[in-house]
C-alpha cells in the first residue's frame, strides 16, 4: 500500500464513501495533511456538506467512475483552492463525478432568491463587492460546481459534471493551465436551464488550453470573459475540440473594454440553438470590446432547436455584435447543414468592427428548401481574403438532410 493510501487509512475522521454519510471532514483533513497525492480509495458515493479546499502542491485523483455528491442544502460550490487572494501553485483535479445535486440545492442564485430572500446580486451589493474593481470571487454561494482563483500550473481533468446549479467551472487569474477530457451531464435546470456554462473563464486568465469536451450544455460550453466577474485582460489561449448535441453554444468571447488577445478556437461539432460561437459586448455600457487576433478553424456545425426555457434561431451560427472590435479575424474550413433555422451563417452587426477578416474555405447546405445567408456584412468590415466561399440549396428528401 502506498504511503498516500496509509494517511487515508489513519485519518482521524472516518472516510465512509458509501453515499450516506458525509465524508468532508475526512477529505478535507487529508487535504489538509499536506499529502501532495491524494488518491480516493475506488467507491460507489462519497458525499460532501462543504467546500473542499486543496492546497499548492496537490493532486486529487478519483477514478472514471467514482462519485463525489453535495449533501442536500449544502449550498456551496464543490471544491475550490483553498485561499483566493495569495497565489498557489501546481493544484490538479483528476477524475470522478462530480455531482452537485443541484436539485437538492438552493435554485439559481442570479435569477432566484435563495431562504435569505435575496438573490446572489443582492448578496453582493450588501457586502460592496464591485464587478469592475474585485480581485476575486465572493465568499458566498454562487452555484458554481468548482471555482479557483490565483493559480499558478493548473491541471483539471477526466471529469464528468453532473446538474450543477449554474456553472461548472469557474477560473480567474489562472496562468498557465490545462483542462481536458471533460463531460457535461447536464439533463435538468434549477429550476430552469440558464447560466449552466461548461468552463467560464475569468479576467486575468492567461497561457492555456481548453481541449477535449463533450455534452450539452445550457450556456457557452467555454465563456471567455475579460469583463463580467473580475476584470483583467485574457490572452492565449487554444480552445480545442467541442463536441454538443443541441447545446446552447461553444464559445463566447465577452469584453467590454477590457481586451481578449491571441485565441486560437478549432474542432467545433453538432448543433448549438442560440450560437456556435459569439465574440459579444453583452453588457450594455460605451465602452468597446476589444479582440485581437483570433482564429476559429474547423467548425461542422448547425442551429439547434432550442429547450424548454431558451428558444432557438435568434442569432446567426457565427457572430460579432454590436459595439465590439476585432482586429485580425480568421476563419476557416466551416461546413454547415441546416435543418432548422435560416440564421446567417456569419453576422457582423451594425455597430462593429473588424479589420483584417480573412474568410476561407466555407460550405453552406440549406435543408430548408429556402436560401439561407452565408455573410450579413452590417458594420465596419476590412476584409482582405476571401476565398471559396459556397452555399448550396438541398431538399429534405435529400438523404444527407
Amino acid at each position: 500500500m502506498d504511503q498516500e493510501r496509509k494517511k487515508a487509512m489513519i485519518l482521524q475522521n472516518k472516510l465512509y464513501g458509501d453515499g450516506i454519510h458525509d465524508d468532508y471532514p475526512a477529505l478535507q483533513e487529508w487535504l489538509d495533511s499536506g499529502a501532495h497525492e491524494i488518491s480516493l480509495p475506488d467507491t460507489v458515493c462519497y458525499r460532501i456538506s462543504k467546500t473542499l479546499k486543496i492546497h499548492s502542491g496537490q493532486t486529487l485523483r478519483m477514478g472514471a467512475t467514482t462519485r463525489i455528491k453535495l449533501l442536500p442544502d449544502s449550498n456551496c460550490s464543490m471544491i475550490e483552492n483553498a485561499d483566493f487572494n495569495e497565489w498557489a501553485e501546481d493544484i490538479c483535479i483528476d477524475g470522478g463525478i462530480w455531482d452537485m445535486d443541484h436539485a437538492e440545492q438552493e435554485p439559481n442564485p442570479y435569477h432566484f432568491p435563495g431562504k435569505s430572500g435575496k438573490t446572489s446580486y443582492q448578496v453582493m451589493e450588501e457586502m460592496g463587492y464591485s464587478f469592475s474593481t474585485a480581485t476575486s470571487f465572493p465568499d458566498i454561494y454562487t452555484g458554481m460546481a468548482m471555482r479557483f482563483c490565483r493559480i499558478r500550473r493548473f491541471t483539471l481533468k477526466n471529469i464528468n459534471f453532473h446538474n450543477p446549479v449554474v456553472y461548472a467551472v469557474q477560473m480567474g487569474y489562472i496562468e498557465n493551465f490545462t483542462v481536458r477530457d471533460l463531460y457535461f451531464d447536464f439533463t435538468e435546470g434549477s429550476p430552469k436551464k440558464w447560466n449552466m456554462d461548461g468552463v467560464h473563464v475569468e479576467g486575468n486568465c492567461k497561457n492555456g488550453s481548453i481541449c477535449n469536451l463533450k455534452g450539452a450544455c445550457h450556456d457557452d460550453t467555454v465563456a471567455i470573459t475579460a469583463d463580467d466577474s473580475l476584470y483583467g485582460p485574457i490572452e492565449n489561449i487554444v480552445v480545442r475540440g467541442i463536441w454538443g448535441e443541441n447545446s446552447h453554444s461553444a464559445v463566447r468571447l465577452l469584453s467590454h473594454g477590457v481586451p481578449i488577445k491571441h485565441i486560437h478556437i478549432s474542432d467545433i461539432y453538432g448543433s448549438f440553438y442560440t450560437y456556435c460561437v459569439g465574440m459579444t459586448k453583452y453588457h450594455e455600457d460605451k465602452r468597446d470590446g476589444l479582440m485581437e487576433n483570433i482564429v476559429i478553424e474547423n467548425v461542422a456545425a448547425c442551429t439547434g432547436t432550442g429547450t424548454e426555457d431558451v428558444g432557438a434561431g435568434g442569432f446567426p451560427l457565427l457572430w460579432v455584435q454590436d459595439g465590439v472590435q476585432v482586429n485580425g479575424l480568421r476563419i476557416s474550413h466551416v461546413i454547415r447543414r441546416e435543418s432548422n433555422f435560416a440564421t446567417p451563417m456569419f453576422r457582423v452587426d451594425g455597430g462593429a468592427t473588424v479589420r483584417d477578416l480573412i474568410l476561407e474555405d466555407w460550405l453552406q447546405t440549406s435543408c430548408l428548401e429556402q436560401d439561407i445567408p452565408q455573410l450579413v456584412l452590417e458594420g465596419n468590415v476590412e476584409v482582405i481574403e476571401k476565398r471559396n466561399i459556397r452555399s448550396t440549396l438541398s431538399k429534405k428528401s435529400d438523404i444527407l438532410c
